[in-house]
């Protein structure tokens, strides 16, 4: 082979890797425009009618017995409902959405305290603490112990991101229970019904069948990095207010009317 042969080939084998790209990207486009957008549209108008019913008839959604852990937190509240599309609370573009992100605060009034020792066991406490989004001080006591005081204010969040390469959705979940951190991957054809209804039952927590299993380290690690920023910003502590009593009756029961929707 002469070197016109030689450069010849290379430029076939370069068209035709080219070739193959173009059409792998070509089909991830045709489903995300056909399969995975439209799905992501309703997902995020579901809950973002979740959250304006909620917010509007401010009737509490009871958390009890948050963590085993902590039993001191008690009855829990959720409340103060926030979406947004872009990860800064603000929206993306309808027609191109690739996340969905939606925030609460589960609290009471109040706060705990409790000792603990020795240093390696408060260093622990200290960082399970932050990385969950906790407010609280650390009172040290000489070098081997120290009280912590902890207001009873646990923030979750939901996030449902369009896993482009890979054609399919991944679900996040933050502090939504005990302190667990979660996450779920859905092929389009489990996009259906089902996938609704046990989403947001588990977000309103009338039952937990969504999340079976833990995940790795390394997915753990990786929700975390992306709750990093609500940890340093820091998130609002007001509460919804909703209309006088008499004005309920207009909506009967908003959440079950969106159950069952999900499917085109």
């Amino acid at each position: 082979m002469n070197i016109l042969d030689e450069l010849r080939q290379k430029a076939e084998d370069k068209k035709r890797a080219l070739h193959e790209h173009n059409a792998y990207e070509s089909h991830l486009e045709q489903v995300y425009q056909q399969v995975l957008l439209p799905k992501m549209q309703f997902l995020y108008d579901s809950f973002r009618e979740l959250i304006e019913y909620l917010n509007f008839l401010d009737e509490p959604v009871v958390v009890r017995n948050y963590a085993r852990r902590y039993p001191h937190f008690g009855t829990l509240v959720q409340k103060n409902y926030k979406i947004n599309t872009d990860g800064r609370m603000g929206m993306a573009d309808y027609h191109r959405l690739m996340q969905i992100n939606v925030s609460f605060l589960c609290e009471a009034e109040g706060n705990f305290s409790y000792s603990m020792s020795p240093k390696n066991a408060v260093d622990r406490e200290y960082a399970f603490l932050f990385e969950r989004g906790l407010r609280f001080q650390q009172k040290n006591y000489g070098m081997d112990a120290a009280m912590f005081i902890v207001e009873r204010r646990i923030p979750v969040h939901f996030r449902v991101m369009v896993d482009y390469k890979n054609s399919r959705l991944k679900v996040a979940i933050f502090n939504h229970d005990n302190f667990q951190v979660s996450q779920k991957y859905f092929a389009p054809e489990q996009l259906d019904d089902e996938f609704l209804d046990a989403l947001l039952s588990y977000f309103m927590r009338r039952d937990n069948r969504f999340i079976r299993a833990d995940i790795s380290e390394e997915d753990r690690a990786a929700i975390l990095d992306y709750i990093a920023p609500y940890h340093a910003a820091g998130e609002g502590n007001g509460t919804p207010q909703g209309p006088a009593a008499k004005h309920r009756y207009l909506i009967a029961d908003p959440i079950k009317s969106l159950f069952s929707r999900f499917q085109r």
